[in-house]
């Protein structure tokens, strides 16, 4: 089959939805499948297919769509919310940059968020199966964040109506986790019959290796101390801020070097609150990293206090690893993590709780060693990749009428 992949973020990037479509990728060409990868280039200048590099400059297709989205609104809607204007033009200039890079000789196209979703269903030909992967809700990551500020807002409307038809427009749609399903469910009316839960897969030989590779310089630090790992993007909702509020009552007690591998727009604040708690002798920032699995492998345990989060791949990396783990009890996270056998759980947004919690594991290496252990073993079942591709394929196989094999022929 000639398949496309396609997503509105940028590629590559380090993060989990790039994991996801590598690792899919992958697969589909070894079964001898041609495959597509159509992403926001990292300059997010262009929209291009990664494969061969063919591209479509994005202001001269958004400059046409800016001027006559702005005139109708202006004209017809002059109360509507700029954000959602400045979202109506993403979305239509990516749904032309698509038509134009070609998308009708593909026989499957498998896209991968709410924006990539909506406008490939309205520009994809007839005859080409369309199946989704949502990978998080981005309505309520915008109301965390603070991009929209009220659920009782036109904004937080049009947000919900995004999760609507990007839930709703292809033939199937795959979750990641039950929390995003329920979420959705629940809170904008998607039908829960087109939904498949397909929890996420890691290539564990892969990541093993990856993890023994050499990693970039890193600062010295006294070799008593203890290394916490935090891999997340530098954004509100993976909770940062609880991280260094709670880091004070910590290197109190304890020699501690806490590790921040990831980018994002609240790094600058993250800073500021890094020098306002005095911890910068404590607190590393890395920046974006592509070698987050050798980090892990060095680092003593893994944080994630987010505020929000459908399936973390840096927990599944962590588990397969065998590196203890304190995270809130947010989202699909409980879903990944018993508590107190394959990790720590803790409420998010709070503090203390999670100081608490840093401590019982920096003050116990017996502790650290067997929630590591016994991650590792749940984790070698709960995220096999074999499993994550085989049910993959049978929607696949349900969307196309017919098995994959039947196709090629």
């Amino acid at each position: 089959m000639k398949i496309l992949l396609a997503t509105y973020w940028y590629l590559p990037h380090v993060g989990g939805v790039y994991n996801y479509m590598t690792q899919l990728s992958r697969y589909l060409e070894s079964q001898g499948h041609h495959v597509d990868i159509m992403a926001h280039h990292p300059d997010m200048q262009k929209i291009w297919m990664m494969s061969t590099g063919r591209f479509v400059e994005k202001a001269k297709v958004k400059d046409y769509v800016y001027e006559q989205v702005l005139g109708f609104y202006q004209t017809e809607l002059p109360m509507v919310d700029p954000w959602i204007r400045w979202r109506e033009i993403e979305r239509y200039t990516y749904e032309i940059s698509a038509a134009l890079l070609g998308v009708n000789n593909y026989d499957l196209i498998h896209t991968h968020d709410i924006v990539s979703t909506r406008a490939i269903a309205r520009v994809k030909p007839a005859h080409a199966r369309h199946v989704a992967t949502i990978h998080g809700v981005l309505a309520s990551e915008h109301l965390l964040s603070g991009q929209i500020t009220s659920r009782d807002s036109l904004p937080f409307a049009y947000a919900a109506a995004e999760e609507y038809f990007g839930f709703t427009s292809a033939d199937r749609t795959i979750v990641p986790s039950r929390w995003v399903a329920d979420q959705v469910v629940a809170g904008f009316g998607v039908p829960a019959d087109h939904l498949d839960h397909v929890p996420y897969g890691l290539d564990a030989d892969y990541l093993e290796i990856q993890s023994r590779k050499r990693t970039d310089p890193l600062p010295n630090q006294d070799i008593r101390s203890l290394t916490i790992l935090c891999p997340a993007r530098l954004v509100p909702v993976k909770g940062h801020q609880y991280l260094l509020e709670a880091l004070p009552q910590i290197v109190a007690q304890h020699p501690v070097v806490v590790w921040l591998a990831g980018d994002g727009g609240y790094t600058e604040e993250l800073k500021r609150l890094v020098a306002h708690e005095g911890l910068e002798h404590v607190v590393r920032f890395l920046g974006a990293r592509e070698d987050v699995a050798a980090l892990m492998r060095k680092a003593d345990i893994v944080v994630l206090p987010s505020v929000q989060d459908a399936l973390p791949f840096s927990i599944m990396e962590a588990q397969i690893l065998g590196k203890p783990i304190v995270a809130s009890r947010v989202g699909g996270i409980p879903e990944m993590i018993e508590s107190g056998k394959t990790g720590i759980l803790v409420a998010p947004g709070e503090a203390q709780e999670l100081a608490r919690a840093l401590l019982q594991l920096i003050g116990s290496s017996g502790l650290r060693l067997k929630l590591g252990q016994q991650a590792a073993l749940w984790a070698k079942e709960a995220w096999s990749l074999e499993r994550m591709l085989s049910r993959t394929m049978a929607i696949y196989e349900h969307v196309l009428g017919k098995t994959v094999s039947e196709v090629q022929s």
